[in-house]
């Protein structure tokens, strides 16, 4: 099978809408299955029938103001014991360290599958204002930071960018905690503006820089200790700094708003692009951006007006953004078991699952607590080479042979099929069935009597052409996974 995972993941092949109006349902761009499931890939990991059949009965800006208010609103993760440890409560006990960090590993992919709105944009910021746990290597700072994230992910972007240089874990990863007075560190200066809000070398210079650093001196974290960070105003260098030619004696909040006041503009197109990309086209539409960055500046940078208009846009519902962007190893992984109904039925994931999951997705290019850098994880087409593609058709088979095991999972897929189609015995109809709920696509004729062949392998033909089988059968949930193995080979499998 080729690499090559589908024609729209390059340039747009036509001319697409580029309105940012809400989103009106057509004869040309109906309100169906396919595009709720669009909703649902993009905006988080996948949906269950009940979710698709949900959504069917709203309208499209209903159901993305209910996803994104709902996951702003929803419960912080619950903070561990260990939350708030340092070196010297390891102490007694060192092996502690890494039992805990396995812990918050399953927390966190917990998080994924069961708030997969707010934990996808969470994956976005953790890719954004990227730390790495090597480097790091505090489990309470990691912590901290995880909780950042899921706090501030829906809310003021001004506000959220100095919470995040502030945090125990950051000061550490961009040395931070080594900018003092008199022999300032650059490193976060740089990033905060390359990376955080402006893009790189876009409105600032090596002067702007360096009186950058000077700014942001005095903030600390004890690195060997793990005690929570604090500020050192003998540290802090309290002589006047000009950033961006304006001449002030800046510290850290300060130095921050400086860039929302006199750069304004390079952060009202660098953050909006990015979203852009990540949750839409992998090549954003300059007119889109600067449509978003209006409205972004507008509301002095609050996210969710720009998530809202984004996703609620006839631009966002278009079928060329459809389908079109190559999935994580998360974005691969994790909809697997919602679409078995792990959340559904409310089924409790053991320890030894979430550590597969874990492991799949770290072999797959995704180690959560490491991105590869400082610029994070690079996504769309790195994701996919003829190793990585054949590892997910490995782990994924692997993954459904567990849910296969599991008599509650394999029941929730026969109820799902027997949903989803009008008759329980029409094995062609149940096959298409299977392709929307799992691909949310429509295949070419020839994988889609591939399908149906998975489908029925090992039941004799005269059993489907008398009628005599049905999703009734003992064997019917099995034949379903058989037909999900086929279709995760497929390149529509890799796409959402």
């Amino acid at each position: 099978m080729p690499t090559s995972v589908s024609p729209n993941v390059s340039a747009m092949p036509k001319p697409v809408s580029l309105s940012l109006a809400p989103y009106v349902p057509s004869d040309e761009k109906p309100w169906n299955s396919q595009r709720v499931m669009h909703v649902y890939d993009r905006l988080g990991y996948g949906a269950s029938w009940a979710e698709v059949k949900q959504g069917l009965t709203m309208s499209p800006g209903e159901l993305v103001d209910m996803l994104l208010d709902n996951a702003a609103a929803a419960a912080q993760p619950t903070p561990p014991i260990w939350a708030n440890w340092t070196e010297d409560d390891y102490a007694v006990d060192t092996t502690l360290r890494g039992t805990h960090k396995s812990e918050f590993i399953r927390q966190w992919f917990t998080e994924l599958i069961q708030q997969p709105v707010r934990a996808k944009m969470v994956m976005f910021w953790r890719n954004h204002f990227v730390t790495e746990n090597r480097i790091v290597d505090c489990n309470n700072y990691y912590w901290s930071y995880f909780a950042l994230l899921n706090a501030m992910a829906f809310g003021n972007f001004h506000a959220f960018t100095k919470a995040v240089g502030k945090d125990a874990a950051m000061l550490v990863y961009l040395n931070g905690n080594l900018n003092i007075a008199g022999q300032p560190n650059q490193n976060y200066a740089r990033e905060l503006m390359e990376l955080f809000t402006m893009g790189e070398s876009n409105g600032y210079t090596q002067t702007d820089i360096e009186e950058m650093s000077r700014a942001l001196t005095g903030w600390k974290a004890n690195y060997g200790k793990c005690y929570a960070p604090y500020f050192n105003p003998a540290q802090w260098d309290s002589t006047p700094k000009t950033i961006f030619g304006q001449t002030a004696n800046y510290d850290f909040d300060g130095a921050h708003d400086v860039i929302f006041q006199y750069r304004a503009d390079r952060v009202a197109h660098f953050i909006p692009e990015k979203i852009y990309k990540h949750f839409v086209y992998a090549t954003a539409d300059p007119q889109i951006v600067e449509s978003l960055g209006q409205t972004f500046a507008a509301s002095n940078w609050e996210l969710m007006p720009l998530l809202k208009e984004l996703f609620k846009s006839d631009h966002f519902f278009e079928d060329e953004i459809m389908a079109a962007h190559i999935k994580s190893p998360v974005e691969t992984l994790i909809p697997v078991l919602r679409k078995a109904g792990v959340t559904d039925i409310g089924y409790t994931l053991t320890e030894a699952m979430l550590n597969s999951v874990n492991y799949w997705a770290y072999r797959l290019g995704q180690d959560i607590l490491n991105p590869p850098g400082v610029a994070g994880w690079p996504g769309h087409r790195s994701w996919i080479n003829e190793t990585t593609l054949t590892s997910r058709w490995s782990y994924v088979s692997t993954l459904l042979s567990q849910i296969k095991a599991l008599p509650e999972l394999r029941e929730y897929l026969r109820a799902t099929l027997l949903e989803m189609v009008p008759v329980d015995n029409d094995p062609l109809m149940i096959t298409d069935a299977i392709i929307l709920y799992i691909t949310g696509q429509e295949l070419e004729e020839v994988h889609r009597l591939a399908a149906l062949a998975y489908l029925k392998e090992g039941i004799p033909e005269n059993y489907f052409t008398d009628g005599t089988w049905n999703l009734y059968w003992d064997e019917a949930p099995y034949q379903i996974i058989n037909c999900w193995n086929y279709l995760i080979r497929l390149p529509e499998a890799q796409l959402i």
